[in-house]
């Protein structure tokens, strides 16, 4: 009765009939003994009807019981008996069917074994033997398909022919064997890109289709992949007939296909992506919305248990993200994300497609990021990008592609933040892409354009012209392998044309950039209007003609470059990512056509376009500060009021400089853009407002100093109206602090996954919470501008123990803003007598003067003469006029001296105010006037505006001896001087072999004050890494600065060019004195350079017995302690022997 209702289910199809089978067949087994003869035919008979009753519901359990029972059979039966092959083959069977449903290789390895031994127990001639060998070539292809072992498939091809040439014309199992057959052909023609394999798929196909009679139920399926093998060869040539084939195939499947069928979906999901393709050649809305209508039902009309489920959701989710690429609608990617994700989520990490499902996820995140600039988005994309490639092996045909996209990602958060790491990263994944991808495969030219950018890329950034040749190289064997009328021929005539552009601008060959802009011309003549991809290339001719008109002032150049970038602008829409970037070549090209033609509308468009881009709610902060700056200038060009300009650059500055990038890294955004806050400055002090240049000094200087300092605020005003939210915060601070400061980060030796990465998209992450947990603090009332920059009125608070001097240096003017304390007027000094070309070579003089003279702790006696004619010119152009303002010069104060702090931009930070003087006898200088301190920034002072209450002694760290470094043996005498004090305040002092690093970064936490005497270096190219020589390595700025010292007083570093900055930013005050007041020490006496290695121990007697002789320790005495000292040593060795009295500095409250 079983093996009837089976045979009835098999001819009628309901499902009723072969549950009845099922329970009929469970009885039988049930109820005959293990050695009965029929037993194993009644196992094999019950297996084989649970098998079909799986293909029909998809249900698991199913399977594993078809799995048992046709095991059983198997084992029960003898290999010589003549029924043995039959019950392996359907064993074989449904461990296929087991590993479609889970993915698990084991179960593909069982149904191959299985399969291997039907065919080995098989005789030839036997009727069934090429039905085998099919079932055995298709467990082949299945291997191939999930490891990617090009010997599976030719294991396929070679046992799938071999079914064929056995079969005659008239059997009616020969179109599967040829349906089967094609599709390994077809898989080989996707590995390879060989025409003649997608020809044999279509010629396989095409007898099966033809040899199949109308009504046949498996006509639709042999149709379906028939025009699959078309859309293949459309992909790959190009010819619209081909696609046109495919899609007539594809309807037909459809069209015969009942609506009950399990099969309709799969030709129905086929079918949209045929549309699609039509959609992506002509770009006719109608073909999207067939594509997208076809997918869906396809969707709709698979149960969620069902295998292939995964794969219609993630094709529909393609369609809508074409939709998204094309017309920029959020609901277009909502739902791209929606289908896409649940194409991952139903599929488990064993699937062989769940690398390709998180592939394509990874690629709409990215999409994601591009459009909205979160960087959540970004980290995403990632994250299932990476795991796509770890899942796959190398010998897989898709970890090419995997790789390509993950490296397209890093390059995305390379543009992002600039981290070169991320760069590397893209080049790795770029090559390895390339190097997988064998020649003649249709992917290989879009892999050769994307190394081909990444390498275009890094010469941009290092200049280095191997990089330049490599890009170009790649570049022009893309556009070579890529046939005319290739989709993506456009793309790879842009790139080249891009590259042609860098190597004309570094070589001034007149021949690169006229192939640029033929190459870059054909690009735009070969792109619809309504492609996404037009704008751009439209942009980058645009680029190529100004290129040629500022080589060969041809006025033509410039007028073609205006009107492609016009038009490039016009195709935009306002919400696109790119927007700004269109809008500020636009506006370049309107500003140099004004600049050449005096043009004043010119100009005036250049503003308006600059305008628009730099308030664009887009997220390009680099792009958008460069049009911020530039509608300044223009603004001031036409006499019209920069103020929203600046204010729009001063609101980008903490999206350029994010927080959630590397110290070493922001310093390096801040290269770019350190003269915006003088700039900015200048203008505002021109026209009165002095209260916004002080606000706007304050924001563009120090940046990064002010963002570590805002995340060590202690947040006690935020506890009193809501505790929980100021908890968030101080953890996030904390943690964001911590990894802040670290260096940037390495590129793992597989460049795909790696702690680095890990730890940068960490700190990301944490930035993303603390910018949320912000916002939600300034909803609450008051909170409004909460943790935002500071306005002039508290600003001026810093001035507490005697005026602040902030000092400007511009190209157009110098001014001095001072701020008195008690007072809310800040008061402006022109320095008319002085500009920063002049300040510029004074300060590289005075430096190359000085820093040439090494010596033991760095010194040697040098000529004075040059250096004292500087000093007399900084006292009587800058100095003199300030004190002489405040009324120190004609009513000298008789008692003590007023103290005085500068604060200082430009090349005036690295010029020694405190010791300006004529030195000529006669007339004063600065010290005998005011006692001088300095600060990066008036909210360093802030800070630190209360001293703390709690002292916990002086720690005091010699080495006399570094390895590489020359002997300093006088602080030996320096820690012996100090030592003298020990009976005035608990001492703690490391030496030689125990002033190593742990030990001395563990002394400073446990002591208020720290005395280093040291060799000290400075590194110009990557601050972080100055840093103090100690026993066993050096005590760098980034380890300080990664500290948060309590309670701390004074730090006394004794050692060479503590508060040496980098003349490359200059306002960023990138020294070890900086660092150690950011790491919580209010108070730091310092040196400018190079000091005598015998002054120290002068020096820090003097400064000691001043701060300790009434028994305490009041660091708020240092800098007329250090006054003091400094009085003295110039007594002794005269004042114009300044090299050596002059370094030393006080910074600090």
């Amino acid at each position: 009765m079983a093996t009837f209702l089976q045979i009835k289910f098999d001819r009628f199809g309901v499902l009723e009939d072969l549950n009845e089978s099922i329970q009929y067949g469970t009885k039988a087994v049930r109820m005959t003994p293990d050695d009965h003869p029929n037993k194993s035919s009644r196992l094999n008979t019950l297996g084989t009807s649970l098998q079909s009753r799986f293909r029909l519901l998809g249900e698991v359990v199913d399977i594993q019981d078809a799995i048992k029972y046709q095991s059983q059979a198997v084992t029960l039966i003898a290999d010589s008996h003549p029924d043995k092959p039959g019950y392996l083959n359907n064993l074989g069977l449904s461990w296929q069917g087991r590993f479609h449903k889970l993915g698990e290789p084991s179960s593909l390895d069982h149904a191959i074994d299985c399969l291997s031994k039907t065919v080995e127990l098989t005789p030839t001639g036997h009727p069934d033997k090429p039905a085998w060998l099919s079932n055995l070539g298709f467990s082949w292809q299945g291997k191939y398909e999930l490891v990617g072992e090009i010997s599976a498939l030719d294991q396929a091809l070679e046992y799938q022919t071999q079914a064929v040439d056995l079969t005659p014309e008239d059997h009616p199992d020969k179109p599967e064997y040829l349906n089967k057959l094609g599709h390994s052909w077809r898989s080989r023609f996707k590995r390879f890109g060989e025409l003649g394999d997608i020809d044999r798929a279509i010629s396989y196909h095409t007898r099966a289709v033809n040899l199949t009679p109308n009504g046949h139920p498996n006509k639709p399926g042999r149709l379906n992949n028939l025009g699959v093998s078309w859309l293949g060869k459309f992909e790959r040539v190009g010819d619209l007939e081909d696609l046109g084939r495919a899609i007539d195939f594809q309807t037909q499947a459809t069209e015969l296909t009942p609506g009950s069928s399990s099969g309709k979906a799969d030709w129905l999901c086929n079918l949209g992506r045929l549309w699609l393709s039509r959609f992506e050649r002509l770009g006719e809305l109608e073909d999207l919305n067939r594509a997208i209508e076809y997918q869906s039902e396809a969707v709709y009309s698979t149960l969620d248990g069902h295998p292939e489920k995964p794969r219609r959701l993630d094709l529909l989710g393609h369609s809508w993200n074409i939709r998204f690429e094309r017309f920029g609608e959020l609901e277009a990617i909502e739902n791209s994300v929606k289908f896409r994700s649940q194409a991952v989520e139903l599929t488990a990490d064993s699937h062989p497609h769940k690398p390709r499902y998180m592939n394509n996820l990874g690629n709409l995140c990215l999409h994601q990021f591009q459009l909205l600039g979160e960087l959540t988005y970004l980290h995403r994309a990632l994250d299932y990008q990476s795991r796509a490639v770890d899942f796959t092996p190398n010998t897989h045909p898709n970890k090419a592609g995997y790789l390509s996209n993950l490296g397209y990602s890093w390059y995305n958060r390379f543009e992002q933040l600039r981290e070169l790491a991320d760069l590397e990263r893209a080049i790795d994944c770029q090559s390895r892409a390339v190097t997988l991808t064998p020649n003649g495969h249709p992917d290989k030219p879009g892999r050769l354009s994307n190394l081909g950018n990444a390498h275009q890329i890094r010469f941009e950034q290092l200049e280095e012209l191997v990089d330049l040749d490599r890009a170009i190289d790649c570049q022009s064997q893309a556009v070579t392998l890529s046939p005319d009328g290739h989709p993506q021929k456009s793309i790879f005539l842009n790139n080249l044309g891009n590259s042609l552009q860098s190597r004309f601008r570094k070589l001034d060959e007149p021949e690169d950039i006229n192939l640029a802009i033929e190459y870059q011309s054909q690009a735009v003549a070969l792109t619809p209007d309504g492609h996404p991809d037009k704008p751009g290339y439209l942009m980058n001719i645009g680029t190529l003609w100004r290129t040629r008109f500022e080589r060969f002032e041809e006025l033509s150049d410039l007028g073609h470059a205006i009107e492609f970038q016009s038009k490039g602008v016009a195709l935009t829409s306002d919400f696109h990512p790119e927007k700004p970037v269109l809008l500020n070549s636009l506006g370049i090209s309107l500003l140099r056509r004004a600049q050449y033609m005096g043009d004043v509308s010119s100009l005036e468009e250049a503003l308006a376009v600059f305008r628009t881009a730099a308030t664009a709610t887009a997220f390009k902060p680099s792009v958008q500060m460069q049009c911020a700056r530039n509608w300044a200038h223009a603004s001031v060009s036409l006499g019209h009021s920069p103020l929203a300009a600046y204010q729009a650059a001063f609101a980008l500055l903490p999206r350029l400089v994010w927080i959630g990038q590397t110290i070493q890294h922001r310093h390096e955004t801040m290269i770019a853009i350190r003269d915006l806050a003088s700039q900015a400055a200048a203008w505002a002090i021109s026209v009165g407002h002095y209260d916004l240049a002080l606000e706007w000094l304050e924001q563009g200087r120090s940046v990064v100093w002010g963002q570590i300092l805002q995340l060590r605020n202690p947040f006690n005003d935020l506890s009193r109206v809501d505790s929980g939210l100021a908890q968030k915060l101080r953890d996030i601070a904390s943690r964001l602090d911590s990894v802040g400061s670290s260096s940037a980060l390495q590129i793992s030796r597989e460049g795909v996954l790696s702690d680095a990465r890990s730890q940068t998209e960490h700190h990301n992450r944490l930035a993303l919470e603390w910018e949320k947990l912000l916002e939600q603090a300034r909803q609450i009332p008051g909170f409004e501008s909460y943790m935002q920059p500071l306005k002039s009125g508290e600003i001026i608070q810093a001035a507490k123990d005697g005026p602040i001097v902030v000092i400007n240096t511009h190209l157009t003017q110098c001014n001095a803003l001072i701020v008195m304390p008690m007072s809310q007027n800040i008061m402006n000094v022109p320095l008319d007598g002085v500009d920063q070309e002049t300040l510029d070579q004074i300060s590289t003089k005075l430096h190359h003067s000085i820093g040439t003279s090494g010596g033991a702790r760095g010194f040697t006696q040098s000529k004075s003469e040059g250096n004292i004619r500087f000093l007399a010119f900084i006292w009587a152009h800058v100095v003199e006029p300030i004190l002489r303002a405040l009324n120190y010069i004609d009513n000298p104060v008789l008692s003590e001296r007023p103290h005085i702090t500068w604060c200082t931009t430009g090349a005036m930070s690295f010029l020694p105010l405190h010791a300006a003087g004529l030195y000529d006898g006669l007339s004063p200088n600065t010290s005998d006037i005011v006692v001088s301190s300095y600060t990066p920034t008036l909210t360093a002072l802030l800070f630190h505006k209360s001293p703390s209450s709690t002292q916990s002694g002086l720690l005091a760290v010699g080495q006399a001896a570094s390895l590489g470094q020359a002997p300093l043996p006088k602080t030996v005498d320096e820690l012996q001087m100090i030592a003298r004090y020990s009976s005035v305040t608990p001492y703690h002092e490391l030496e030689g072999t125990s002033a190593a690093v742990d030990a001395t970064l563990a002394a400073m936490q446990a002591h208020s004050w720290v005395h280093l005497a040291c060799h000290a270096v400075q590194y110009r190219s990557n601050p972080s890494q100055s840093a103090f020589y100690l026993h066993d390595g050096v005590l760098t700025l980034e380890e300080i600065t990664r500290r948060q010292f309590k309670h701390k007083g004074l730090a006394f570093l004794s050692a060479c060019q503590t508060a040496t900055g980098d003349d490359g930013l200059p306002d960023e005050a990138t020294h070890l004195a900086a660092g150690m007041l950011i790491a919580g020490y209010p108070s730091i006496i310092a040196t400018m350079w190079w000091i005598m290695d015998e002054d120290a121990p002068l020096i820090a007697d003097i400064v000691y017995s001043e701060l300790l002789k009434d028994g305490k320790m009041d660091h708020t005495r240092s800098a007329r302690a250090l006054h003091k000292a400094v009085e003295v040593l110039r007594e002794r060795i005269g004042e114009k022997n300044f090299q050596r009295w002059a370094p030393f500095i006080h910074m600090g409250v």
